[in-house]
């Protein structure tokens, strides 16, 4: 349903922590944003329903493509955009999203899945103009993506159940990064070489570029590292 999703938009806290660029005045009358912000603003808050909606695991939601992380940076340049550049008070930001997810809940009462995927997919051109789309990560970046998440994980607990489980599809994806290597006719040495390079790129990436590992698509990592039909972990 789509009525839950409102708190996703509602509080100020989290309007104020995506739109991050402070206001030294607010003007003297409202400003009304043009047709192209007012239709970003339109799909940020959109983008926001979609993605909350796909992390309650909704089938519908999940028929979309993942809109996590990019429509997450969308929202946030959108509300950025609206400040800086369209003269709006974050207030009226936050006014606007909430009556735009107001609006779209009186349209999903008979059917929230339809409406939601109406409301996607003519709003995909602007993230994609917007927001270039993830990069799917081979076996090597993806046990080196992993293994990242791992190092951050056991800053907080080394031995939590969430860091646990990070090492050993770590563990996993980088055995099969070997194993492909091999295959594809390095030696034990080389695949070995490899998959240490991939880790160092990765990691490089993670400090450098803007965004860091959050540019790959992460959900593919997770599908890699499945067990196989006759194994488990």
């Amino acid at each position: 349903m789509l009525l839950p999703m409102l708190r996703f938009l509602v509080p100020a806290a989290l309007i104020l922590a995506l739109v991050t660029s402070p206001v030294t005045a607010a003007p003297e009358a409202p400003v009304v944003p043009d047709a192209a912000l007012r239709g970003d603003l339109h799909c940020a808050a959109v983008f926001a329903i979609a993605a909350s909606e796909q992390s309650r695991g909704s089938a519908a939601a999940l028929a979309l493509p993942p809109l996590a992380v990019r429509g997450k940076r969308f929202f946030a340049d959108v509300g950025t955009r609206a400040v800086e550049q369209g003269g709006m008070t974050q207030a009226a930001v936050r006014d606007l999203l909430v009556a735009e997810v107001t609006a779209m809940q009186r349209r999903a009462a008979a059917d929230p899945d339809k409406e939601l995927a109406a409301q996607v997919k003519p709003c995909l051109a602007r993230l994609d103009a917007a927001v270039p789309p993830l990069q799917t990560p081979n076996l090597a970046q993806c046990a080196a993506i992993l293994t990242l998440a791992w190092e951050e994980e056991r800053t907080k607990g080394p031995e939590s159940a969430a860091a646990r489980d990070l090492q050993t599809l770590a563990q996993v994806l980088a055995s099969r990064a070997r194993d492909a290597q091999i295959a594809a006719g390095k030696s034990g040495d080389g695949a070995d070489a490899a998959v240490e390079e991939a880790r160092d790129a990765m990691r490089k990436e993670a400090a450098n570029r803007p965004g860091g590992v959050d540019n790959y698509d992460i959900a593919h990592c997770y599908d890699l590292a499945a067990p196989d039909a006759k194994t488990h972990y």
